[in-house]
Order: structure tokens, then sequence, then C-alpha cells
């Protein structure tokens, strides 16, 4: 099932089982993975790393995906961000898109939706280089 390819996946999310299980899902499908269980460990994760996709949670304990959106946004346009929540509230998709999201996964997700997404974020991000 692996694609070959040799993009990095930045995954962000508070929740270890939910964290362990998408960064399976993203290596079975080829994709290089770096987890964090928090935004100030994935901001020093994205500085010292290539990075071409920022996969993270919204809802978590002091820093929250939206804000994480915006401080990767500061440092690298280029860089899709995909948003996942177990909250379907339509006006943080909305506010999420507004500030640059690439797209927004409803957890919990179906995996062939997740990988969709992640491998659009990928092409989009190589045809932006």
């Amino acid at each position: 099932m692996k694609q070959g390819h040799d993009s990095s996946i930045l995954i962000i999310d508070d929740d270890t089982s939910v964290l362990e299980t998408t960064a399976v899902l993203l290596r079975e499908h080829g994709y290089s993975v770096i987890s964090c269980e928090n935004a100030k460990d994935a901001m020093a994760k994205l500085r010292e790393n290539k990075v071409d996709v920022v996969l993270t949670d919204i809802r978590m304990p002091e820093v929250s995906g939206i804000e994480l959106l915006e401080e990767v946004r500061s440092i690298n346009m280029d860089i899709p961000v995909i948003l996942m929540t177990a909250y379907a509230e339509l006006d943080i998709a909305i506010s999420a898109m507004g500030k640059g999201a690439f797209d927004f996964i409803v957890k919990p997700y179906k995996s062939e939706l997740l990988v969709h997404s992640i491998e659009m974020a990928v092409k989009h991000k190589k045809l932006i280089k």
C-alpha cells in the first residue's frame, strides 16, 4: 500500500491513541511522520525538520490547533495545515479556512478521507514550490 514518496507529515494531537493510530496509518502509506503531543513541541520540530504537511488537532490544552495554524503560517506560508477535531463546529471550520487551513477533518475520521487530504496537501505544496 506504500506510495513511495518521502513527504514528511508533522502530527499534533494530545490524545496519544489518535496520535499513534494516525502515525501508523500515514507510515503505511509511505509518509515520514513526526509526532507531537502539544503545539510547543510541534513548533520546535517544525523549526528543526523539513515538514511538508502539518496535521493538528484543534482542541488541545495551552495552545489550540488554530493558534498553531497561525504560528505555522507565520513561519512558512507554504506548509499546508490540516485541522482535526472531534467537534464538528461549522464556525470553527470556517474560521480555520479563513486563516489559511488547507482542510478540516472531523474525528473519528475515515482513513481514506484523511489519506486523501494528506495526498492533496502534499501535491499542493509541490505545486507552489
